[in-house]
């Protein structure tokens, strides 16, 4: 659901159900941060820490514990000042276990294997076979993309027709996907490049590419290269989705799903006419119906941030594996961003600093924890806003904000710190498609 734009940057990131565990470094990499003594020993262990907390909350260490017997996971796993029981750390952690242990930073960024592609060809080859059909259905065209919009629409499918059969026939070239499990971790299901004609796909696609689902991701996928106005402006299923404006609808990759999902029997709007500014009950969004869409519509853009910024580090870390220099301002920004996320680089005593395997699951876990208040907001308690306001639109922007908190502390915290959960959230938002430096 994401197109890359430029080459560099996530230009709308697609999600995608996860079942994934938060992850750790394997032990020789933890050994070997402990060793190098570049990282104070003490932010080693908090960063540790802070992630079997993070995996504790979803019930995901191997070892029945609790949120209080954390501390004394920490000294089973470090009996003695720069040493690391791996037999103890293991007991928590299984070393085999992809979704419990990051393994390879270059198998998250790969070509499809072999065995893959002939399926994959030929969902591809569905997927353009039924876009082609819903571009002659002028009536489901104008029910969804509305009136004015519905020819513009049907030139975009023929596009993604086009688009979808020309991958088919190079996917050595035109795919990536991600057999280390990272998309899974951050609910990244996607990403396209108009720029280069090129899809990044979830590992599960690949692997299992004939499915209705993974048709409907290869389907919103191909409309980000059939034109660089589709973008991403909200998801599937949404707050607000069915509602959305005309000029919104036609440029959304997501609305681009629709026809086809009742094609193949997956739509949640089945037989609907969308109709700008009314749910799918016919009546005008409430101002708290608005409230939570826009909430989870901060979120999106906080979680596309972050992502990005997960993709840049990992970017890095490939680099310095291969001895690239980093260039300054790539090092600027990961400093920046270092201390909002409790990233180890802005704490080492090298110049410039390293990416480590702490660095990267935790800001995985950053990027996963952004997707799962996105998922609160639509039904955390309390946020229409007391008061009175001077406008509809600051009683919605006080209630976005109310809402922002709430999902996050539903979540049940990130940072240890409200005040710099919203912090980070913010800067998120705010440095949307404005990651790279």
């Amino acid at each position: 659901m994401e197109k890359i734009s430029g080459g560099s940057t996530f230009s709308g990131l697609s999600r995608f159900p996860s079942n994934a565990k938060w992850r750790v470094p394997p032990s020789a990499d933890l050994q070997a941060i402990l060793s190098s003594g570049t990282v104070e020993e003490s932010v080693v262990h908090s960063r540790v820490r802070r992630l079997l907390e993070r995996m504790y909350r979803e019930g995901r260490l191997c070892s029945a514990t609790s949120a209080t017997d954390i501390g004394v996971v920490m000294n089973e796993i470090f009996p003695m000042p720069g040493q690391l029981d791996q037999a103890a750390y293991e007991r928590y952690i299984d070393p085999a276990d992809r979704t419990m242990v990051y393994h390879s930073v270059r198998d998250a960024y790969t070509t499809p294997n072999t065995a893959n592609r002939a399926n994959l060809g030929t969902a591809m080859q569905d997927a353009a076979t039924t876009a082609l059909a819903v571009s002659n259905d002028a009536t489901g065209l104008r029910a969804v993309f509305g009136p004015t919009e519905w020819s513009t629409a049907q030139a975009g499918y023929r596009l993604i027709h086009n688009r979808l059969i020309a991958i088919s026939a190079d996917i050595e070239h035109r795919i990536s996907t991600d057999y280390n499990l990272d998309a899974e971790e951050t609910f990244l299901g996607r990403w396209a490049s108009f720029d280069d004609q090129h899809i990044h796909l979830l590992s599960r696609v690949v692997s299992d590419p004939l499915t209705p689902q993974s048709k409907v991701t290869l389907l919103h996928e191909a409309s980000h290269l059939a034109a660089s106005r589709i973008d991403d402006y909200g998801y599937y299923g949404s707050p607000g989705f069915e509602a959305a404006e005309e000029a919104t609808k036609v440029n959304n990759a997501a609305h681009y799903e629709e026809l086809p999902r009742r094609i193949w029997g997956i739509s949640r709007y089945a037989g609907q006419t969308f109709t700008p500014g009314l749910s799918s009950s016919g009546a005008p969004l409430t101002t708290e119906e608005q409230i939570r869409a826009e909430g989870v519509e901060y979120y999106r853009l906080a979680w596309d941030a972050a992502a990005n910024f997960d993709k840049l580090i990992k970017d890095v870390r490939r680099n310095q594996l291969d001895g690239t220099p980093l260039d300054g301002a790539t090092v600027a920004r990961m400093l920046e961003v270092s201390p909002l996320m409790d990233l180890t680089l802005h704490e080492q005593m090298i110049s410039p600093p390293e990416v480590t395997g702490l660095d990267i699951t935790t800001s995985e876990s950053i990027v996963r924890a952004m997707g799962m208040a996105m998922r609160n907001v639509p039904n955390v308690p309390n946020v229409m806003p007391m008061g009175s306001f001077l406008s509809a639109a600051d009683e919605i922007a006080a209630g976005v904000s109310l809402a922002v908190d709430a999902a996050m502390a539903a979540y049940g915290g990130l940072l240890g710190d409200a005040a710099r959960d919203r912090r980070l959230v913010d800067w998120l938002h705010d440095h949307y498609r404005n990651v790279y430096p």
